[in-house]
């Protein structure tokens, strides 16, 4: 009985832990597995913020790179004969409560389209005034060419 309760608590805790978000360098795989997030974060650790962009990287060095723009992790080996990795960045906001990320990919003959979700606090949100600058990159196991459609959606808290 012991085990059982001691294995139930273990996996209550390592359920928090892959639940947690902030960056990583680890890939989660979506439920469909059409993408796997590889760092996402709500702002450069350098400082320097970015853009609004999209981007499409197809070899582990331009991957390497465009991640040292937001963070010191280490970056994932990704399989670039697979597929490519998109960075999403919805560049500079000016309070807390703001995020963006992949939500599926769906696969057509010919491309890729990957769904992003933009959220935006409501006007009845009680957010910090600090700048952030909400960023995720996914590696996407397709050689198509990758679109990208945005939507977004405002929350009421």
């Amino acid at each position: 009985m012991k085990q059982i309760l001691s294995f139930l608590v273990l996996a209550v805790f390592l359920q928090g832990l892959w639940g947690c978000s902030g960056e990583s360098s680890a890939q989660s795989s979506s439920p469909a597995s059409q993408f796997f997030e590889l760092n996402k974060g709500q702002f450069p650790e350098n400082g320097l913020f970015t853009k609004k962009q999209t981007k499409i990287l197809s070899s582990q060095g331009d991957y390497a790179v465009e991640l040292a723009t937001y963070t010191s992790a280490t970056p994932a080996s990704v399989d670039f004969t697979n597929g490519k990795v998109l960075l999403v960045d919805m560049g500079p906001r000016g309070s807390s409560g703001y995020s963006i990320g992949v939500t599926s990919v769906d696969v057509t003959d010919n491309s890729v389209v990957a769904n992003v979700r933009l959220v935006k606090p409501g006007p009845s949100c009680v957010v910090l005034t600090v700048e952030t600058n909400p960023y995720q990159f996914v590696f996407i196991p397709s050689l198509k060419e990758i679109l990208v459609s945005e939507r977004l959606e405002v929350i009421n808290c």
